[in-house]
């Protein structure tokens, strides 16, 4: 009876999850497969990677492994997500790669994320940052665990965006250009020190910037200008001429952190003294939610 009661459990626990999880929609390809994938050569073939298929696994009481292998596409980075029930704990899960390379491993029950929650999972990371579709494994290992064991697989992507604006304080004030430079005269710096700031993703990545501000009085010929100070020198000028409002070449290429000291200033080419105030910075930014314990922000 405790036997019975302990499957039962086990059981409605897969059910919550496949309630819940958000890769497996109506429309999902949900697979059972009941244990006979022990080693590399007899692995399960998931096929492509997808967010929409998931395998429920069924490992008997006299296998200790449970096998699957992928393909995944050229410059994505995923990863698997592996239920995990209180039954289960001492199981653990690898990722490797087509060479049989180790790239991740999560053990129970001390790599269990959410564990307070009705759908605790562990979690591998898979980047192909190769130039062409790759094979990847995963091997799930009973661990000391007795029994029949009864656990889900799925595939989700690890690269999430987001955005936000921010306030700079103080008010900036330009001189005015009373020798008539052609390349016009800088305002004073504002800062705004967003290293510590909890809205963003820890590890978050500009993928591009803005700002706006309002100067008094308004004047032509104005460019916003931005700098990332904690890790540039640079300034960025904006791409066009506006009192109001700047945008610039900053991508994801240049790898700027959110989390950052960031600088503005204006450039003016009119003769008469200005200030601009309520000046925001707007940012948008792609961030792996492997640096946020697999959290969206």
């Amino acid at each position: 009876m405790k036997r019975f009661k302990r499957i039962l459990a086990t059981m409605l626990a897969l059910v919550c999850v496949l309630a819940v999880f958000p890769t497996m929609e109506a429309e999902a390809g949900i697979v059972t497969v009941n244990g006979g994938c022990t080693t590399r050569a007899t692995a399960y073939n998931w096929g492509a990677y997808s967010t929409t298929n998931s395998i429920t696994v069924v490992l008997p009481e006299n296998e200790d492994d449970f096998w699957v292998k992928f393909t995944l596409p050229k410059d994505k980075r995923v990863y698997a997500r592996c239920s995990y029930s209180n039954e289960n704990e001492s199981m653990y899960i690898e990722m490797r790669n087509s060479s049989n390379v180790l790239l991740d491993a999560k053990y129970s029950p001390e790599d269990v994320l959410d564990m307070d929650t009705v759908i605790p999972f562990m979690a591998l990371a898979c980047d192909n940052l190769t130039a062409s579709t790759q094979t990847y494994y995963i091997r799930v290992n009973r661990g000391t665990c007795s029994g029949t064991m009864y656990f889900t697989l799925s595939m989700n992507e690890r690269i999430k965006t987001g955005r936000g604006t921010f306030t700079f304080s103080g008010t900036a004030s330009n001189p005015g250009n009373s020798s008539i430079s052609l390349s016009g005269v800088d305002s004073s710096v504002l800062s705004l020190n967003l290293t510590n700031n909890s809205t963003i993703p820890p590890g978050a990545i500009v993928t591009s910037v803005s700002t706006s501000g309002t100067q008094s009085p308004s004047q032509g010929n104005v460019h916003h200008m931005i700098l990332p100070a904690t890790e540039s020198s640079i300034w960025y000028t904006s791409t066009y001429a506006s009192a109001t409002s700047g945008n610039y070449t900053i991508n994801s290429t240049d790898s700027f952190a959110a989390r950052q000291v960031w600088q503005f200033k204006y450039n003016a080419l009119a003769t008469a003294k200005s200030t601009m105030k309520s000046v925001k910075l707007t940012l948008a930014w792609e961030y792996d939610i492997a640096n946020t314990g697999y959290k969206s922000y």
